[in-house]
């Protein structure tokens, strides 16, 4: 087993899957050559999301955008679709849940507490949510489950970041930024960006989250592997993969 620094929370490869990038439970191999170290659920909301209605993907130079609206079908359904699927995997399962409220956090850990396959619970810090509301939702998520809390790239330097580290999180996770781009139509629509045009704000963004003591999951902007062995070099203890899995790694 591949072991974090902290020792609460376990890997078998340093390479995993980002949340969004290979569905709710694991379905076989995946499409890079290295071995898959743990598998990171699609994000989760408390209730049911629908798909946006202007959802898109719309590509540029240094990548795409994705825009979906985090369509889900709810904590409890979900749990009635995989949680046997979670409970029988040869991977460490980490599921990743949305997060709003601390109420709706608190009442999601607790629903996955007791569920056999549940290696971890990767709380999603919204990008317009930091300070000291973003540390009330990692204190609501305080539970039996190692916790991985994922913000952002753009906060990585952000002073609440370093405080949780006395939340008893076990690491940290560098997502996908936001940016907005036109459509073929002019429209102007925002959504997480990811694409290999984002790895020197990766690279800069692990140096800032390794101050926070934690380790830290690299991701957002891996296209090959030559760039996901400098993160590790670099000091990222994990590299989520998130596009390259659907179109294959750069030369």
């Amino acid at each position: 087993m591949y072991f974090s620094p902290r020792e609460e929370i376990t890997l078998t490869s340093p390479w995993i899957n980002a949340a969004g990038s290979l569905g709710y439970a694991p379905a076989g191999s995946w499409s890079v050559p290295m071995p898959q170290g743990a598998f990171v659920t699609n994000p989760i909301s408390l209730r049911p999301r629908t798909p946006a209605e202007d959802r898109t993907l719309i590509e540029y130079s240094g990548g795409y955008l994705l825009h979906t609206g985090v369509a889900n079908p709810g904590l409890n359904e979900a749990i009635k679709r995989y949680a046997s699927r979670w409970a029988r995997a040869t991977l460490p399962v980490w599921i990743h849940l949305l997060a709003d409220s601390p109420e709706n956090v608190r009442q999601m850990v607790q629903a996955l507490e007791e569920l056999d396959g549940v290696a971890a619970i990767v709380l999603g810090i919204p990008p317009h949510i930091h300070g000291e509301q973003a540390l009330s939702l990692v204190a609501a998520a305080s539970g039996e489950r190692p916790l991985v809390v994922e913000a952002p790239l753009t906060a990585a330097g952000d002073g609440w970041i370093g405080r949780l580290a006395g939340l008893g999180v076990s690491a940290v996770c560098l997502s996908a930024p936001r940016g907005a781009l036109p459509d073929e139509d002019g429209r102007v629509t925002g959504g997480h960006l990811t694409g290999p045009g984002l790895f020197p704000q990766v690279l800069s963004a692990l140096r800032s989250a390794r101050r926070s003591r934690l380790p830290v999951i690299a991701a957002a902007g891996v296209y090959s592997k030559a760039h996901g062995e400098v993160l590790l070099k670099s000091g990222a203890w994990a590299v989520a993969l998130d596009g390259v899995l659907w179109r294959g790694w750069e030369e």
